[in-house]
C-alpha cells in the first residue's frame, strides 16, 4: 500500500510530518549525531516526495536563519584518556557511508547550515568530539593531544615524522623532548612543526590560528616558513599568513580548565565561541550591539550565562525558539 502524506501516529500522539523533520534537525545538531543516524534519515527521505519535501524545508529554515544571523565579525567535564591508533580503513568506509547518505538524501549537504552539525569528513575522523566535551589523547614519544568542543583529527600512520591532521575545531598540543623526531600538524593547508613545544590550533572554516605556549614552532603555509615563539599568535586563511602578534595563551587555552575568557572582545565574537559549546544556536540580530566589548569569565558548563549577561548588561531582547534556538535583539 502506497503510503499517504498524511501525519503520523505513534504512542506520543499525532506527529505532523513537518514535526518529525524538525525532530530530525534536532537529533542532528545534539551533537551526538552517527553514522546509522545519516542512513536513517535517507530512508526516511526516501518513504515518500512529502517526506523528503518536509525535510527540505525544515532545511531552508536553517538557512534563512543563518543568512539573518551573519554579522561582520574577525575572529564539561574531565577528559577521556585514549591510546593513538590508526585507523584509516575505518575514515574511509565510514566517510563513504555517510556521504552516500548525503548524496541518497539530497537534502543533507556536506556543509550543513550554520554549521549545526559534523560534516562527513568530521564523521569520518579518528577521533572526533562532540558538543562540550573534551578529550585527551596519549599518542607516545612524548606526544599528548587535547580536543576541544567539537572537534575532529586524523592520525597518520607512524613514519620517521609523526603527523596528524586538525580537520576542524581546536587542540592543545604539546610535544616533550622524548619525542622521536619532529611533529606536523596539517590544518587547512598549512605545516605546524613542533620538536620541543606547547601550542594551541584552532581551525573553523579554512581559517586557522596557532598560539604558541612553550617553546617555537615553524609554521608553513602557501610557500612561507614563519617562525613563532612563546606568547605569540598568528593567523592564515586564503593563502595570506598572518603577522605573529602578542597574545596571553592562558586565556586563549583556558578552555582546558572548563572557562571561556573573554577580554574586550566585540559581543559577536563572544556569542560565535559560546555557540561552539552549547546544542542549537544564539543569533544575534543587532548589530550595533554586537559591537559592544565584552569582559566576561565564563564556565563552559553554564555558557548560557551569557544570554543573561546580555540581557542584563546591555538591555536586550532574548525570544527564546525550539531547538535552542535563542534570538538576541
Amino acid at each position: 500500500m502506497a503510503e499517504k502524506d498524511t501525519p503520523m501516529t505513534d504512542a506520543g500522539g499525532t506527529q505532523t510530518l513537518d514535526g518529525e523533520a524538525q525532530a530530525w534537525l534536532m537529533r542532528l545538531t545534539s551533537g551526538d549525531a552517527t553514522a546509522a543516524d545519516a542512513q536513517a534519515l535517507k530512508a526516511w527521505c526516501g518513504r515518500s516526495p512529502a517526506h523528503a519535501r518536509a525535510f527540505a524545508e525544515a532545511n531552508l529554515l536553517w538557512d534563512r536563519l543563518e543568512k539573518v544571523a551573519r554579522l561582520p565579525a574577525v575572529a564539561p567535564g574531565a577528559g577521556r584518556v585514549a591510546s593513538h591508533r590508526g585507523l584509516p580503513s575505518r575514515r574511509w568506509f565510514l566517510g563513504g557511508a555517510i556521504a552516500a547518505s548525503v548524496a541518497g538524501a539530497g537534502y543533507l549537504v556536506a556543509r550543513p547550515p550554520m554549521d549545526l552539525w559534523p560534516s562527513p569528513q568530521e564523521f569520518a575522523a579518528d577521533y572526533r568530539t562532540r558538543t562540550a566535551e573534551r578529550r585527551e589523547i596519549a599518542m607516545g614519544d612524548g606526544v599528548t593531544v587535547e580536543l576541544n568542543t567539537r572537534s575532529s583529527l586524523n592520525v597518520s600512520p607512524k613514519t620517521t615524522e609523526r603527523q596528524i591532521e586538525l580537520i576542524a575545531g581546536e587542540a592543545a598540543i604539546s610535544v616533550s623532548p622524548r619525542q622521536i623526531g619532529a611533529l606536523t600538524v596539517r590544518a587547512a593547508g598549512g605545516l605546524v612543526h613542533a620538536t620541543d613545544a606547547q601550542f594551541n590550533l584552532r581551525c573553523d572554516a579554512g581559517r586557522s590560528v596557532v598560539t604558541c605556549h612553550r617553546g617555537t614552532l615553524a609554521v608553513d603555509y602557501a610557500g612561507r616558513t614563519v617562525d613563532l615563539g612563546a606568547g605569540r599568535q598568528l593567523a592564515y586563511a586564503d593563502g595570506v599568513v598572518g603577522a605573529p602578534v602578542p597574545v596571553d595563551p592562558a586565556v586563549v587555552m583556558a578552555w582546558r580548565d572548563g572557562q571561556l575568557v573573554f577580554r574586550q572582545m566585540p559581543l559577536a565574537e563572544v556569542v560565535d565561541e559560546v555557540n561552539r559549546y552549547r546544542n542549537g544556536r544564539i543569533v544575534l540580530m543587532n548589530e550595533a550591539l554586537g559591537r559592544r566589548p565584552v569582559d566576561a569569565r565564563i564556565p563552559i558548563d553554564r555558557v548560557d550565562d551569557l544570554i543573561a549577561l546580555v540581557r542584563e548588561a546591555y538591555g536586550a531582547k532574548v525570544t527564546s525558539l525550539p531547538g535552542a534556538i535563542v534570538v538576541l535583539s
